[in-house]
């Protein structure tokens, strides 16, 4: 049996520290829509070092499924889950870290891809 939601909620640390937390942290911004099983977004993007997004990601795969319109609402959705969650606020240590890093993620999760 799955934890509760408010469960899962409270394990997304408030503060990501490493890259499995921050990757954990935008995850829990992205709604993916019904409709765009089999699809898949790459982005490749930058954070300063207090956790802002700097510039515009980049798509660096994608593979598309559905209708046009259903291909651009996922595009959208995973988009949009930087945009809200950014700045992330991560910890004064690992935002000196993560200021010199390109970031790599990839929606859905991996753990989350469906057929």
């Amino acid at each position: 049996m799955s934890a509760p939601a408010h469960a899962q909620a409270r394990a997304v640390p408030r503060s990501p520290d490493n890259l499995r937390e921050l990757f954990q942290f935008l995850y829990q911004c992205a709604r993916i829509p019904p409709g765009t099983e089999g699809s898949e977004l790459t982005l490749r993007f930058s954070l300063t070092h207090y956790g802002a997004l700097r510039g515009k990601p980049m798509i660096t795969y994608s593979k598309l499924v559905g209708s046009p319109a259903d291909q651009r609402v996922f595009v959208s959705a995973a988009l949009d889950a930087l945009e809200k969650c950014t700045p992330v606020p991560v910890t004064e240590h690992f935002g000196k870290v993560i200021g010199q890093k390109m970031i790599v993620i990839t929606f859905p999760p991996r753990s989350e891809k469906r057929a």
